[in-house]
């Protein structure tokens, strides 16, 4: 009888929750007829991508490089910036529109992370969801970076 790994379940979850970002994005790029909202709906769904991959890797060669990761993280107790892209042009200006939706569905995920850590009662698994968390912050910094450009 083999062993079950716990990892597993968890990696699935994480890798569901990316790839349904990745093709929102996708799914409203091909429907924008903005070619500015499309290409930056692009850049967001190929940093999602990159997200998708790590996960993938993850569950293919196990957690211990990430975990070292995790450990050595200098930014790992920092908390991401919520503050909307300038709310006044929401209305008028679809990027940043895009971008404040961008921006919440990534803390809601940031925060489901965090909050998985704190509920589980494995130290495997809260690892995991911490080092979850920590990506899904690095890809709010670099959406902070793509979207400081509008």
């Amino acid at each position: 009888m083999s062993e079950v790994n716990p990892l597993n379940a968890m990696l699935k979850l994480a890798l569901a929750t990316a790839k349904s970002q990745h093709n929102f994005f996708l799914r409203t790029a091909e429907n924008s007829t903005m070619a500015e909202v499309k290409a930056l709906l692009m850049v967001l769904a190929e940093s999602e991508e990159e997200m998708i991959q790590k996960i993938q890797h993850m569950m293919i060669t196990g957690i211990l490089d990430e975990v070292q990761e995790l450990a050595a993280a200098k930014d790992k107790d920092e908390t991401p910036d919520e503050t909307p892209f300038d709310p006044s042009r929401t209305e008028s200006d679809p990027r940043i529109f895009v971008c404040n939706m961008a921006l919440e569905k990534s803390i809601k995920t940031y925060t489901f992370y965090l909050t998985m850590a704190t509920k589980t009662k494995s130290e495997v698994v809260s690892t995991l969801f911490e080092y979850l968390a920590l990506l899904e912050m690095r890809q709010i910094k670099e959406l902070r970076r793509i979207c400081g450009t509008y």
